[in-house]
């Protein structure tokens, strides 16, 4: 059984590394299902028994990087409770090793092409997450916060991803654990 997981992770890492080669020379939707399994060296079919199309298969690279994300931000939440320097640190320092650890995946998730529908899907989960602030502040304050932290997060990703990966992914961790400390601790008061 291991065999053929080894086998079809192979394939598929190759079909995605094609995939990542193809968006840095074409529009994403300028992509073809023939054109991809010729560059992956793969068949077709072999293709399709994986996959419905190339959309598919993007969204399915992006359900497994967001259950990562998420399994870790409700660990988070779950274990702490509350955001605190040291959860919100443990997150983002999660997030970037995983982001720089799977840099190919996470460069064509937060392509303009894929962002938007990975972003969505963040988004909800942080704001269905319990609300770490006061009773006083009203909702919709906290409504644009959270909206604010995560498109400023996605944004900071794109530009390091951008950027090459230059800055060590703790010291990123660090740098977004500051400022998303900085706005809680201004709405806390």
């Amino acid at each position: 059984m291991k065999k053929v997981d080894r086998r079809v992770r192979k394939t598929k890492d190759a079909l995605t590394s094609c995939l990542i080669k193809l968006m840095s020379e074409k529009e994403f939707s300028n992509i073809t299902v023939s054109e991809l399994t010729k560059l992956a060296d793969v068949n077709r079919s072999t293709f399709y028994n994986y996959y419905k199309d190339i959309f598919d298969m993007i969204e399915q690279m992006e359900n497994e990087v967001f259950h990562d994300f998420i399994k870790a931000f409700h660990k988070l939440n779950l274990e702490i409770g509350k955001y605190t320097y040291g959860s919100i640190l443990s997150f983002y320092t999660f997030m970037f090793e995983y982001i720089q650890n799977n840099s190919d995946i996470s460069k064509i998730l937060i392509s303009r092409n894929c962002a938007h529908s990975f972003m969505e899907k963040f988004k909800r989960t942080i704001m269905a997450a319990d609300n770490p602030f006061n009773e006083s502040i009203p909702e919709i304050q906290i409504y644009f916060f959270r909206t604010f932290i995560i498109s400023g997060t996605v944004g900071v990703i794109h530009q390091w991803l951008n950027d090459g990966l230059k800055i060590p992914y703790k010291d990123m961790a660090i740098i977004m654990t500051e400022m998303t400390m900085k706005v809680i601790n201004d709405y806390k008061t």
